[in-house]
């Protein structure tokens, strides 16, 4: 449980009671968003916090006063939940974990929120009041959950959420950083919904400042890794080229690097070595190596992947980043996609990994055995000589 909540507002959604408590209040100029209401977003300066949001159209500002140190809770009428903050910096999650009981995996949301909840909800992640519901199984975004899509924030302010929800049951939420999220920190906007565009205009700013890092989504997206192994399985947005070997860094210290060099100027990642392979096209974020169906790399040897696997210690590679029609593992089930195109609001699946075995979670629940422990084939193998 929370240990400390404070209520720091409530804001009634009707332009009279607006007025009663005295909001800055500006109208959008295009009437196909007039009816617009997106938000919040919530920045932290000395001694308050400023709440910006749109209510039908209408630019809304609240500065509060933050006498203490803790959590709180943001009530805005009109929005189905509250938003849960807090005044201290967003913790730095460990890099490895073990002895995870069950493991639920998403990416490449990209702003399809109605599809990303069904599939939660369809697997009992969720339950029917949108609360957690997954007891102590982790739940892994593997990145994108920007960009293409109509309700990022909603998707962002939901994982917000869960985190905290899941850690209450001794579950955990990973949410890990992919392309979209680097390029939008990084003010490349050239995937951003139209939405935001006009978002960011009717609050008189760019989007890349509506997740700077005084803001509560930009400072706690800056705490994310981009690496995470769990029980020995290694999870990665686009996949770990073999170069990765001769950086002599451990994964702790490739998501450290990228955490304090998000929003370093191009000039100083280009002349270095380790920040150019980490962010260019052969990183953890683009590398699409593990496919064939891909102009950008050639894809890699069999051999040349065990190696990788072996120096990292992990047993499978799960990723997103490169679209596939259904999750269907390969390399001798060592490469685990699961980017199944969610991104297009009316397709994709999960991967779920229990006992040892990956299934492919269909939206409904249903589910798909993929592979089978090494115990087992052993068996079998001995069992047909």
């Amino acid at each position: 449980m929370i240990e400390k909540r404070m209520i720091l507002f409530l804001l009634f959604m009707s332009f009279f009671s607006t007025l009663l408590f005295s909001q800055q209040i500006q109208f959008g100029e295009t009437d196909s968003y007039n009816d617009l209401t997106e938000g919040p977003y919530i920045f932290w300066e000395e001694g308050k916090a400023i709440v910006k949001y749109i209510w039908n159209g209408n630019y809304i500002s609240e500065e509060v006063a933050v006498q203490e140190h803790g959590d709180f809770t943001v009530s805005l009428g009109g929005f189905d939940s509250e938003f849960e903050i807090s005044s201290f910096p967003p913790t730095i999650d460990p890099t490895i974990y073990t002895n995870v009981p069950k493991i639920f995996v998403v990416s490449d949301i990209h702003g399809q929120y109605n599809r990303f909840v069904e599939i939660l909800r369809g697997n009992g992640i969720l339950d029917r009041n949108m609360e957690w519901n997954w007891g102590n199984g982790h739940l892994v975004i593997i990145g994108d959950v920007f960009d293409r899509g109509p309700q990022v924030t909603e998707c962002l302010w939901l994982i917000h959420r869960l985190e905290r929800e899941a850690e209450q049951w001794k579950g955990k939420v990973h949410f890990l950083l992919g392309n979209h999220e680097i390029m939008v920190l990084q003010g490349d906007v050239r995937y951003v919904h139209d939405k935001y565009i006009k978002v960011a205009e009717i609050m008189g700013m760019d989007v890349k400042s509506l997740y700077s890092d005084t803001s509560e989504l930009g400072r706690w997206l800056r705490s994310k890794n981009t690496i995470e192994v769990i029980n020995n399985i290694l999870f990665v947005h686009a996949g770990i080229h073999p170069n990765f070997t001769e950086m002599n860094h451990s994964i702790e210290e490739i998501n450290n690097r990228i955490r304090v060099n998000i929003d370093s100027p191009r000039e100083k990642i280009k002349y270095n070595d380790l920040l150019n392979f980490i962010f260019g096209s052969i990183g953890p974020f683009w590398y699409r190596g593990y496919f064939m169906d891909t102009k950008d790399e050639k894809q890699i040897e069999q051999q040349v992947l065990f190696e990788t696997l072996i120096y990292m210690n992990v047993t499978e590679v799960v990723v997103g980043h490169t679209t596939q029609d259904f999750i269907n593992p390969f390399f001798q089930n060592k490469v685990i996609p699961v980017d199944t195109g969610i991104k297009y609001g009316n397709k994709g699946e999960a991967l779920l990994w229990k006992d040892g075995i990956f299934y492919r979670a269909k939206v409904d629940g249903y589910i798909e055995q993929l592979t089978f422990p090494v115990k087992k084939i052993q068996k079998q193998i001995k069992e047909n000589q």
